[in-house]
């Protein structure tokens, strides 16, 4: 099988090389697989760094390649689904939080499922969150089930998706921000699939949190109601 492992990139020199360098000796055992490093509107040496890893870490085995889009996790998640080729698709953030416990729980299942989500609400899951982030989260899950019927314990968390499916979602996704997640597990559910949260591994974060809870919150918030207006004209 092959993964696209794809990689929103700002503002992350301090752990780029780090990061890229532990995917491609995990996808060493994937032949054909590839890390897409999409880089977005960073304001360090990201994007030079990306562009060297590219041609550094690539060999017959994986493929590292390095694109630019405008600022925005969203963007970058959109941008790196355009590019893949992969079989499973693997949306993850720069500092891989969950290492690789979310893909090992993922194909331990078989059948292994077309949508799942490395979940931190996951009752088996081992994670170290304060309390704060854990309301809003709560808090967030419940207009989720309220407003768009997404009934998931932890829609921010990593997905590991379908290739075919992810890029057949793609014309349906807008968000620029954080929300994309939730986009595509809204219209992957709309297409009669069932997210599978798995358990993971959340305890020492590699660097500080870009996740603003309470401009984050909001925005999202807001894009939960416009969702549930498109989902509403695709039904």
């Amino acid at each position: 099988m092959r993964l696209s492992y794809v990689v929103p990139v700002h503002n992350e020199e301090e752990i780029l090389e780090e990061t890229t360098t532990t995917l491609v000796g995990r996808l060493q055992d994937f032949p054909g697989s590839e890390v897409l490093l999409i880089e977005n509107g960073s304001r360090d040496s990201s994007a030079e760094i990306a562009q060297r890893l590219a041609v550094d870490l690539s060999d017959d085995q994986t493929t590292v390649r390095a694109t630019s889009c405008e600022k925005g996790f969203g963007n970058a998640y959109r941008a790196g689904i355009g590019l893949s080729t992969g079989e499973l698709v693997v949306l993850t953030a720069a500092d891989l939080p969950f290492e690789f416990t979310d893909l090992d729980a993922v194909l331990a299942l078989d059948p292994r499922p077309r949508v799942a989500i490395g979940s931190k609400a996951h009752q088996a899951s081992n994670t170290s969150v304060g309390r704060t982030r854990k309301w809003m989260s709560e808090a967030y899950r419940l207009l989720r089930k309220m407003l768009i019927k997404l009934n998931v314990g932890d829609s921010q968390g990593t997905i590991l998706i379908d290739g075919e499916l992810v890029r057949d979602l793609l014309p349906s996704l807008r968000a620029h921000d954080y929300f994309v997640s939730t986009e595509i597990l809204a219209f992957a559910v709309a297409r009669g699939e069932e997210p599978v949260e798995v358990p993971i591994e959340y305890l020492a974060q590699r660097r500080t949190s870009k996740v603003k809870p309470l401009a984050d919150g909001w925005s999202m918030t807001k894009q939960l109601w416009e969702l549930r207006g498109r989902l509403r004209e695709t039904g």
